[in-house]
């Protein structure tokens, strides 16, 4: 009888389920980012593979920046605030080399995971809760970059590889039930967002509005009008006023 044939890398880490080892990195603007634990990640990877060498983090000359912090104006309905933003005022070159990339917009790590022979190699920059690029980060901001680099190397050889997709189900031999649930998660995942987007509205008219919550839920209500409404609804109705500065 011929021997079975030996699963591929990819055939065998995709057809995991990672769901019940997922971290949420919650973000200021925009949805939230989901992350296969990455200690949960490896200790898997090498309990399958166990000659799976350390990951290497890509290595570049090191430069120093000498940043300062710059004002700008931004205008909210009538309102304009004053915010800051990090601005490179000097750059230089370190003969010596460190693993992680610094620029004069943003700082990225590059991982590299070699499975069975084969290399997985992935980068990743580091972000703010906006989802922007950090200007000089701490190396604080840098080690927690290079621990999700590694999950994104990984997911590229199918572990977790769904989280990227939307789901946090296998990517392999999905059936019915489990289709339907995915769904349901999304909408899930959707309606959370859109709560917590309404809440972070919300608190800023209710700010502009000298701490008047119940005035501001009366707008709120006065621009939707009568009948049921959907959550983006509610969003859009705080976004428009917010915009008009009618509220004042």
């Amino acid at each position: 009888m011929a021997d079975e044939k030996k699963k591929s890398v990819f055939e065998t880490l995709s057809a995991v389920d990672v769901s019940k080892h997922v971290e949420v990195i919650k973000m200021k603007k925009g949805p939230a980012l989901s992350y296969v634990s990455w200690s949960w990640a490896w200790n898997f990877v090498k309990s399958i593979y166990p000659d799976t060498p350390t990951p290497k983090f890509t290595k570049y000359k090191e430069m120093a920046l000498t940043t300062v912090q710059e004002p700008y104006k931004v205008k909210y309905g009538n309102q304009e605030y004053t915010k800051y933003r990090t601005v490179v005022k000097h750059a230089e070159l370190i003969d010596r080399e460190v693993p992680y990339l610094t620029t004069m917009t943003g700082t990225m790590v590059e991982c590299t995971i070699t499975i069975e022979g084969e290399p997985y190699t992935e980068s990743l920059y580091v972000m703010d809760n906006n989802n922007n690029a950090v200007i000089n980060p701490t190396m604080k901001e840098i080690n927690k970059t290079q621990k999700r680099c590694l999950v994104k190397a990984l997911a590229l050889a199918g572990l977790g590889l769904s989280i990227y997709a939307g789901e946090d189900l296998p990517m392999a031999d999905i059936n019915e039930a489990d289709k339907e649930q995915a769904g349901q998660r999304r909408k899930q995942r959707q309606m959370s967002q859109l709560q917590a987007e309404y809440r972070q509205l919300m608190l800023e008219l209710i700010n502009r509005l000298n701490g008047d919550a119940k005035r501001a839920e009366e707008l709120v209500k006065g621009t939707l009008g009568e009948g049921e409404h959907s959550g983006q609804e509610y969003v859009n109705a705080v976004k428009a006023l917010l915009e008009s500065g009618e509220q004042k």
